[in-house]
């Protein structure tokens, strides 16, 4: 497919990605999670559309995911400090186990193929979903843990999140309100640390990428530019209004939703695998 506002089949995967776009950003401000798991399917799909080589659409999809959740994070993040919700001595104790992981998940990102990425991403995806539509949350004590516990988990999650392209508020916000921390605290929190997440994991997949013969053009390693530019104005701008809804809506209620959603994706992104 060509890039060219001529083309009706370009314009109609450009607007599905857009929306997908505008969806990413107000979750990310709800939810306190970078967008990427909205955004990698949608990004894998306009790249197979578009006629990429299938040795790195996956690749791009997640690179280009996790380009796009930093400028979005910082203003969701940014959006809910202001309104009282984020611990900073908590985001000041994860960052750099959190950075240290996303390294490591960019560089494993990098050496697996693209269906054991998209079989991964399925998985996970599954498995929180599953999480979210538990009426009763865990709860594993009234305290956050010790630093080397709470580092550990950082870590992996950090990683976890590179190998996926989200920015880790869907490990992170769960994991903290299972200790106990007030959900719109989790939330902020959350938004901060995809920050931590997508800036380092994006420049390893930058990195991971940038001899790669099967680039197509305007890519930076395994971030395309043209998606990026696209989206990433469109997330910054919804982000904000998700920060805002998270301090009137019934987050029960949208949990649900979301997690309907993403038990959809997560069947797509099998049948993609194996069928």
């Amino acid at each position: 497919m060509q890039y060219s506002f001529t083309n009706p089949d370009f314009i109609s995967l450009l607007v599905i990605v857009l929306v997908s776009g505008a969806f990413a950003g107000l979750l990310a401000g709800l939810f306190g999670i970078g967008g990427g798991i909205i955004l990698v399917p949608a990004l894998l799909y306009a790249f197979d559309e578009l006629g990429f080589s299938p040795e790195v659409t996956t690749q791009m999809a997640i690179g280009t995911s996790l380009a796009i959740i930093v400028p979005t994070s910082i203003t969701s993040a940014w959006s809910h400090y202001k309104r009282g919700s984020g611990n900073i001595i908590l985001f000041r104790k994860l960052a750099f186990p959190v950075v240290g992981g996303a390294l490591f998940g960019a560089w494993l990102g990098d050496s697996l193929s693209g269906d054991a990425l998209k079989g991964v991403f399925a998985i996970l995806t599954m498995l929180v979903a599953l999480f979210l539509l538990r009426k009763n949350h865990f709860v594993f004590g009234s305290e956050l843990p010790v630093l080397p516990k709470l580092w550990g988990a950082g870590g992996v999650i950090g990683m976890l999140s590179a190998i996926m392209g989200i920015g880790g508020g869907v490990f992170f916000t769960p994991y903290f309100t299972a200790y106990s921390l007030p959900m719109l605290s989790a939330v902020g929190t959350s938004a901060s640390l995809g920050l931590m997440i997508s800036l380092p994991g994006a420049i390893g997949y930058i990195f991971g990428g940038w001899a790669n013969p099967n680039l197509p053009s305007l890519s930076f390693g395994y971030v395309s530019l043209t998606g990026f530019l696209f989206i990433f104005p469109i997330t910054m701008f919804m982000a904000p209004q998700g920060a805002k809804l998270a301090h009137h809506l019934d987050k029960e209620k949208l949990k649900r939703w979301f997690a309907l959603f993403l038990l959809l994706m997560s069947l797509r992104m099998f049948y993609i695998v194996y069928y």
